[in-house]
């Protein structure tokens, strides 16, 4: 089975999946780690607390909110010796969102680097969207 992990400074964690499940159902698998709020200061010993409750044999995706922050750089610790897991940083709700409906049978390394790589998953700058789009009606 597969195992989600968002993790992040703040509540974003906690909001960023209240947003899945507003779009794509509750899920047991699909777990929030908000760091730095609610006591929570220890990144190591929470991600350990939270990573104890997750068969060994699963799959674990970590999606974190900012790539060279604490809360990614403690996750990179642990992809390093932790087999079977996976760390995506500057998490957003499109590639949460893609990761979820992976199925099963598809191998989630080949998945994650398709998503990352999509343009639907990337930043857009609208305006210059806009413009375009403008351009493409002459």
């Amino acid at each position: 089975m597969r195992q989600y992990i968002f993790a992040s400074h703040a509540h974003f964690a906690t909001g960023i999946k209240e947003s899945t499940e507003l779009l794509s159902g509750a899920r047991d698998n699909v777990h929030d780690l908000s760091m730095f709020v609610d006591g929570r200061t220890d990144v190591a010993e929470e991600a350990a607390k939270l990573l104890s409750t997750i068969d060994p044999a699963d799959d674990v995706i970590v999606c974190t909110d900012l790539f060279g922050g604490s809360v990614n750089n403690e996750f990179t610790k642990i992809v390093q010796t932790r087999p079977n897991t996976h760390l995506v940083t500057n998490m957003n709700l499109p590639l949460l969102i893609q990761l979820l409906f992976v199925s099963e049978s598809t191998p989630i390394d080949e998945a994650i680097r398709q998503i990352v790589e999509a343009d639907d998953t990337k930043v857009k700058y609208v305006n210059d969207l806009l413009g375009q789009a403008e351009l493409d009606e002459f």
